[in-house]
């Protein structure tokens, strides 16, 4: 007589009960890489997105410095604009503090669901505009 193995029964047997583990982990594994990926492949994404934002707010800024070096005493609003698929605009006003004068760029950058704000201020000198700081 041939004796049976516990694995050989647990399959073999009546009912199936080995086999039906083995399908639920089998299943499980399935749906845990399936869920795996979709959270890797979304977190890329949303990395994309972030740093394209980025980039769009920041040639934001970078045109509305461009249109102030063409008229120094531009203020005001640039109109939004489209770019690599997303959109921007900027803006530029002036203030003072003591004697000395301000002005405040702001430039924001949209794609997708992801936004991003980028700020400038520049100081007035007796050359010109001189960048005081980034935010």
């Amino acid at each position: 007589m041939v004796e049976r193995s516990r694995c050989g029964y647990l399959l073999h047997s009546k009912g199936g009960v080995g086999l039906r583990i083995v399908l639920i982990l089998a299943s499980l594994v399935v749906v845990a890489g399936a869920i795996s990926w979709f959270l890797v492949s979304g977190q890329s994404d949303e990395a994309v997105l972030n740093r394209k934002a980025s980039e769009i707010c920041e040639y934001g800024l970078l045109q509305a410095l461009a249109h102030l070096k063409d008229n120094p005493s531009w203020t005001g609003k640039l109109p939004r604009s489209e770019y690599e698929g997303g959109w921007f605009t900027a803006t530029a006003k002036a203030r003072k503090s003591g004697d000395t004068s301000y002005l405040d760029v702001e430039s924001a950058g949209r794609i997708g669901s992801v936004s991003r704000k980028q700020d400038c201020v520049l100081r007035l000198t007796d050359s010109g505009w001189v960048r005081q700081s980034i935010k």
